[in-house]
């Protein structure tokens, strides 16, 4: 009998009275959420930190106007400073790519760590952009990074493209080379690197 009286509803009235519901419903998920997603999504970039300047046990994020750069921070070993961790995006082939990088204070790069809550690559090509197999490659090169196909040969600083998705490695590449000039220009300038 109770869902006899609904069903009297005109249409329009049930239609707020679930919108309303489902709103409030929505609301309540957020408001308990977004704590737990802020604090998940800070973890994750701590260990984005800490994968591509393994030797730092500890970061301190400083100011930059920059606004290609993402975040800024300065790496340390024991206290002293060994170099820099800069987090940009590029737009890769299938949109937005995260890219994290370390520099040591010499400018050559520690490594770098591909993806994002964005990244939409395509998978099995330009996704394997995440694989070790591409990102240990910048590890110990000095920009400009340049992106080889196969078949081509590899200058000192160049890495391979990932087979079939050069438009994501280059998106990589570029967003390194970028970040290296920003930590050249703005942070070793004036220091002997």
């Amino acid at each position: 009998m109770r869902f006899g009286r609904i069903s009297q509803l005109p249409g329009y009235l049930a239609l707020v009275i679930i919108t309303l519901v489902a709103a409030l419903a929505l609301g309540a998920t957020y408001t308990f959420t977004e704590e737990r997603i802020y604090e998940q999504s800070m973890i994750e970039a701590e260990k984005a930190r800490a994968r591509v300047m393994p030797e730092a046990n500890a970061f301190e994020e400083i100011a930059c106007e920059d606004e290609s750069i993402s975040s800024l921070f300065k790496a340390f070993k024991n206290g002293n400073e060994i170099g820099y961790v800069v987090k940009t995006t590029a737009n890769g082939y299938g949109g937005e790519i995260e890219i994290v990088a370390g520099f040591s204070l010499d400018g050559t790069i520690t490594g770098i760590s591909v993806g994002g809550a964005n990244f939409k690559e395509t998978p099995g090509l330009g996704a394997k952009s995440k694989d070790k197999a591409f990102t240990d490659q910048f590890s110990g090169k000095c920009a400009p990074v340049g992106i080889v196909k196969a078949g081509q040969t590899a200058g000192e600083n160049d890495v391979d493209a990932i087979a079939s998705a050069t438009i994501t490695s280059s998106a990589v590449a570029d967003g390194v080379n970028r970040m290296a000039d920003y930590i050249s220009q703005n942070m070793l300038a004036g220091e002997d690197a």
